[in-house]
């Protein structure tokens, strides 16, 4: 009797304590799309050092899964200096992230028809034929060819025209900054000549180089449209896709919402920059540099992102066609050219931005298939067709690689998926 008792008793207490944790248990994390809200914080925790360490004045990040925000925060201050806060509808220079609307507003006009990839862009814009290559020496010195092949209308989509920025200190790189059109003293009807007088760093076709190819496309689209490129911009895109915000200069009732652009002194201290690239983007400009001229908000961003994760259309509006976005966002570049730059393992190139295609090189959390751009102010923009994703980054330091905030922001948004 008592060994029936004790037995009793034991699965009694075992019961209250099994019942006792049970009810005790509370689910770690909430999940919403996929995403852990408790491992989504992590980004504003990571977001607040770079901003607590005096790195960047003020970051907005925008995390969206099958068209659905499901993280966004501003942190931060839109002017440190001014003491204004950074918000939803501040104002950033969005740089290279141009180019992907450059990109989108020239395939509208391939969809219609009006161009080949293959042509060479010569037939289009006669300024640029008979262009010379780079072979060897410096200085006064140089030794050039002539282009064995005319540049490709794709050449210009995938960087690989052979044109440059004068970001480097190669030898083509110095006669581009000593160039007057890379200072902006040649009129808006003799860029294109004066473009045609420096030398290509490769041969047509032959290698990555980034540049000012998608800049040239800007002058494609306008010549094919009769209307400069802001124009077509705004009939392709942002009137369609109510992208209010976006254009090639600030409207005088907007200029209190657009953030303040910093750079490092020689310490490595952050400051504000001052004789900021391309101009204040208060006015108008002559030329609507396709390549990095717009300024826009998160908000008008994500709109342009979600089209093209949604395959070319968004809120009944389409844009481009389903197979366009696709051809759009795929790999262009041949196997020995990818990676296509130092520090981009594991990427290849779409046609205006970078596209993953080995995540394991990348040494990051991504997908294939993954693929975006930045700016040179630090805005960041990725769109993950396998996950539905798109992610935002927007703040203003440059170079955008001196703070690799977007790493962090990348990979904090993988690890927050769990479903």
């Amino acid at each position: 009797m008592k060994v029936v008792l004790l037995s009793l008793a034991l699965i009694l207490l075992c019961a209250c304590q099994s019942s006792s944790v049970a009810t005790s248990y509370q689910p770690s994390e909430q999940v919403t799309a996929g995403f852990s809200q408790q491992r989504l914080k992590r980004i504003d925790k990571v977001m607040q050092q770079y901003i607590d360490q005096g790195k960047l004045s003020g970051i907005m990040t925008l995390v969206a899964k099958d068209g659905k925000i499901v993280h966004q925060t501003v942190q931060g201050m839109q002017d440190r200096e001014a003491g204004i806060p950074l918000a939803e509808n501040s104002l950033f220079r969005i740089y290279s992230m141009t180019k992907p609307i450059t990109v989108v507003a020239a395939m509208s006009l391939w969809e219609q028809g009006l161009f080949h990839m293959q042509d060479p862009v010569a037939n289009y814009l006669p300024e640029l034929k008979n262009l010379k290559v780079y072979v060897s020496g410096e200085g006064d010195n140089i030794i050039l060819e002539d282009a064995r092949s005319p540049i490709r209308i794709i050449d210009l989509f995938t960087h690989t025209a052979g044109f440059s920025y004068g970001f480097t200190g190669s030898e083509v790189d110095k006669v581009y900054r000593a160039s007057a059109v890379m200072r902006g003293d040649v009129p808006r009807d003799k860029v294109l000549a004066e473009i045609a007088k420096l030398p290509l760093n490769n041969q047509p076709g032959t290698a990555w180089n980034y540049g000012i190819s998608i800049d040239i496309l800007g002058f494609l689209v306008e010549k094919l449209t009769g209307k400069k490129l802001g124009e077509v911009m705004q009939d392709v895109i942002f009137d369609p896709l109510q992208m209010t915000d976006t254009g090639f200069y600030v409207k005088p009732a907007n200029v209190s919402r657009f953030t303040q652009v910093y750079s490092a002194d020689k310490t490595g201290k952050t400051i504000v920059m001052e004789n900021e690239p391309l101009g204040d983007f208060l006015t108008d400009p002559a030329i609507h540099n396709g390549g990095g001229g717009l300024i826009s908000s998160t908000y008008d961003y994500f709109k342009f992102a979600q089209m093209l994760l949604n395959g070319g259309e968004l809120n009944g509006v389409r844009i481009l066609g389903r197979k366009t976005v696709e051809y759009l966002s795929d790999n262009h570049l041949p196997h020995e050219l990818i990676p296509f730059e130092d520090g981009a393992g594991g990427e290849g190139f779409a046609l205006g931005m970078s596209v993953m295609i080995d995540p394991e090189q990348s040494m990051r959390m991504s997908s294939v298939g993954n693929y975006g751009w930045g700016g040179m102010a630090s805005t960041y923009f990725r769109i993950d067709p396998k996950e539905r994703l798109v992610i935002i980054g927007m703040t203003q330091f440059i170079p955008s690689s001196f703070h690799r905030y977007s790493e962090d922001l990348q990979n904090l948004v993988y690890q927050a998926l769990v479903e």
